[in-house]
């Protein structure tokens, strides 16, 4: 199920911090912020793949992190999620923008295809989607904006 998003949209990236970047590196997901921008879309948040990012995080409290990532799902009119790294975090923010009603994009690599969680796959609201490459991943999201 596709849902109608406005054209110039506000995108909530999430993707694993803390969990790690085990089979997504930070240097691919800067390639999806750059495809999610080339589609004419604002990220709202891109501090998981900048330098340093996890010092500066540090220096806030898990309650200013939550409170900071909650009011950008707020502001919000999409999510695109790479879920290929599992994250509980990434899992909450699915689940918060699904009661929020605000629509998710959860990708991932196409090799862990039997890796992804079956509650998230399964969870109204969310169309989960794989993809072999960045050009694949490319047609995903702007057919989702569809």
């Amino acid at each position: 199920m596709y849902l109608f998003v406005p054209i110039m949209s506000r995108v909530f990236f999430s993707c694993s911090m803390r969990g790690g970047y085990s089979r997504v590196k930070q240097a691919e997901l800067r390639k999806i912020l750059a495809i999610i921008e080339e589609l004419g879309l604002e990220l709202i948040s891109r501090h998981q793949t900048q330098a340093n990012f996890l010092e500066r995080e540090s220096l806030l409290t898990e309650q200013q992190i939550h409170d900071r990532d909650y009011r950008w799902l707020e502001e919000a009119d999409l999510v695109v999620a790479e879920i290929t790294n599992p994250s509980l975090g990434v899992g909450a923010e699915i689940a918060d923008a699904v009661h929020l009603s605000i629509p998710v994009l959860a990708v991932y690599k196409r090799e862990y295809n039997d890796q992804i969680s079956a509650y998230i796959r399964g969870k109204a609201g969310v169309v989960c989607r794989a993809y072999s490459d960045h050009g694949e991943l490319k047609e995903i999201i702007r057919e989702f904006l569809q």
